[in-house]
C-alpha cells in the first residue's frame, strides 16, 4: 500500500475528515485553510487582542506535565499536583495584581487598536477626497532655448 504519492489527493482527504467531524458535531464551519492549501490572512490586532484576553488571568493553571517517563514521571506530576493544591491560595494572592495589570493592558490595547482603525478610515477618506478634487497633473512644457547673451563691453 502506497501512502504517499499520487494515490490520493489532499483535497479528498480534507473533505473526508471534515465530513467525519461534522457527523460527530465537532465542525463549526469552514476552517482557516482555503481549498488551495493557503491559510487565511490573520488580522494582527485581532489576533493579539484574543491572545491577551485568553492569557489575562495569571492565576489560571497550566497543564501539569513532565518530560520524564515511567514511574519517575508520574511521581513528578503527583508532586506538582499536591504542591498546586496546597499552595493555590498563595499563588492567587501573589498573581492577583498581575491579573489586574493584564486586564488593563488588554483594555488599553483594544482602545489603541480601535483608534488606529478609525484613523486609517479617516486617512482613506481624505485620500479619496484628495484624488477626487485634484485634477490629473499636466505634462511639463518643454523649456525654450535661449540664445546666449553676448558679453558686455565696458565703455
Amino acid at each position: 500500500m502506497k501512502l504517499l504519492g499520487r494515490d490520493f489527493s489532499p483535497r479528498t482527504v480534507l473533505q473526508h475528515v471534515a465530513a467525519r467531524l461534522e457527523a460527530r458535531g465537532l465542525a463549526d464551519g469552514p476552517g482557516p485553510m482555503a481549498e488551495d492549501g493557503t491559510e487565511a490572512r490573520v488580522d494582527p490586532m485581532e489576533f493579539n487582542l484574543e491572545a491577551l484576553a485568553s492569557h489575562a488571568d495569571a492565576t489560571a493553571p497550566l497543564p501539569l506535565e513532565t518530560h520524564r517517563g515511567g514511574l519517575g514521571g508520574r511521581a513528578v506530576v503527583l508532586v506538582k499536583r499536591v504542591f498546586r493544591a496546597s499552595c493555590q491560595v498563595l499563588i492567587n494572592e501573589a498573581l492577583g495584581r498581575q491579573t489586574v495589570f493584564n486586564g488593563h493592558v488588554r483594555d488599553s490595547y483594544a482602545q489603541l487598536a480601535s483608534r488606529l482603525q478609525s484613523l486609517e478610515l479617516q486617512l482613506q477618506s481624505l485620500r479619496e477626497v484628495r484624488t477626487a478634487k485634484v485634477p490629473a497633473p499636466r505634462a511639463p512644457r518643454p523649456a525654450k532655448k535661449r540664445s546666449p547673451r553676448s558679453p558686455r563691453r565696458p565703455s
